[in-house]
Formats: C-alpha cells, sequence, structure tokens
C-alpha cells in the first residue's frame, strides 16, 4: 500500500523530533521506514498509525541521542548520523595517513638521487600553485553553500571546518625553503596533509549539490 504524502509528510516530522536534521540522510532512512510501514500496512490491517509506530520502535536504537570522542563529546547525534560521521572520520584519517607517507616515501627516495633542498622547493611550488587554486575555489564555494537552502551532513562539515582555512594562506604567504632534512620532512608531511584536507573540502562542496541536484530532478 503505498502512503500519502501526508503520511510521508508525517514520517519526516517525527525523524526531525529525533534530531534527523540532515536533509541527505533523512531521505535515505525516510525512505526505509516508509518501505517498512507499507509492508506491514499490506501484511496486517493495522492503520498507518499503528504501523507507524510498530516500525518506528524498531528503528528507535538508532534514533537515540549519542557521541562520541571524534565527534565531540559534547555533540550528542542519532546514533546512525554518529555512526556515519565516524566511519567518515575514520576514513579520512587513514587516506590522509596514507596519502602523506606515500609522498613522503616519494620524496625520500628521490633525495638520494636529486637535492633535497631543491626537491622541497619544487614541492613547494607544486603546493603552492594548487592552494591558490584551491582556496579561490573554497572562497567561492563557501559563498554558495551558505545560500544554499538545503542542510545536508557535508553541507554541516562543511562549514565546521571553515575556520581551518584560514591556516591555508600559511603556504601562499610564507615561502622559506628549509635547509636540514628534518624540517624539509615535516614540511612535505605537513604540506600533504593540508592539500588532502582542502581536496576534502572541495569534495564536500560536491557531494552537497550532487544531492541538491537529484533532489531537485527527483521533485520536477
Amino acid at each position: 500500500m503505498k502512503l500519502t504524502a501526508q503520511q510521508i509528510a508525517l514520517i519526516d516530522e517525527t525523524l526531525v523530533l529525533n534530531g534527523l536534521k540532515y536533509d541527505d540522510i533523512k531521505l535515505e532512512i525516510m525512505d526505509h521506514i516508509a518501505s517498512e510501514i507499507e509492508f506491514e500496512m499490506e501484511e496486517n490491517s493495522l492503520s498507518f498509525e499503528e504501523n507507524s509506530r510498530l516500525v518506528f520502535k524498531k528503528w528507535e536504537p538508532q534514533l537515540k541521542p549519542a557521541n562520541s570522542f571524534f565527534t565531540g563529546i559534547n555533540n550528542s547525534y542519532p546514533k546512525i548520523v554518529l555512526d556515519k560521521k565516524i566511519t567518515l572520520l575514520k576514513k579520512q584519517l587513514f587516506t590522509g595517513f596514507l596519502i602523506s607517507a606515500t609522498v613522503l616515501f616519494i620524496f625520500l627516495v628521490f633525495k638520494e638521487y636529486y637535492n633535497a633542498q631543491f626537491l622541497t622547493y619544487q614541492f613547494q611550488k607544486g603546493g603552492r600553485l594548487l592552494y591558490i587554486i584551491g582556496y579561490f575555489l573554497l572562497i567561492v564555494y563557501t559563498f554558495k553553500i551558505w545560500k544554499s537552502k538545503l542542510n545536508t551532513s557535508f553541507n554541516h562539515l562543511f562549514k565546521t571546518r571553515v575556520i581551518t582555512y584560514l591556516f591555508y594562506i600559511y603556504p601562499i604567504i610564507f615561502f622559506t625553503t628549509p635547509t636540514t632534512i628534518n624540517n624539509q620532512v615535516l614540511l612535505v608531511i605537513v604540506e600533504s596533509l593540508m592539500l588532502f584536507h582542502l581536496l576534502l573540502s572541495l569534495q564536500l562542496v560536491k557531494k552537497h549539490f550532487q544531492f541538491e541536484k537529484k533532489l531537485s530532478i527527483s521533485k520536477s
């Protein structure tokens, strides 16, 4: 039995009351819950309200408020949202470490054949160009995403990282090439991580607008 628009709106309202405020995750969960309610209504003679209560009872553990060290002890989210945040954060940390380690390995291999200071300088030049392009895109996308009417998990993550974008000015303004190998290694690690963070931030914006486009197509 297909649910009416009013019944879908009631599911939406209940999810919001349970703290599910991100449109992308809320839509995903709403589709699952609506499908389960439709299935139950075909299998029994209970009303929408009764079946809705039964289904939400099954989802209760996933909608309970929870917090984690990874997202800040003072910040609580529905468990299903928190699990998605932690999974994404762990994936980002692992990928960031892997990329930084790979860049460092390549640098250490090449320094056996080329002057380390020359390699560091070239790395800084390439990084500086990427920072200038990335920083320009971040400024443009920050204004665009702030005007967006949708509140997605990607939008939220992007906004929470805005303050860190100020640190991206560092490799653009300061361009002194270190002379010692320890400082050269440190620069390669730090700047590769910053470049990775920059890429992630741009990816969050892309995912937000992809969801926005997908939603507008589904409504048309």
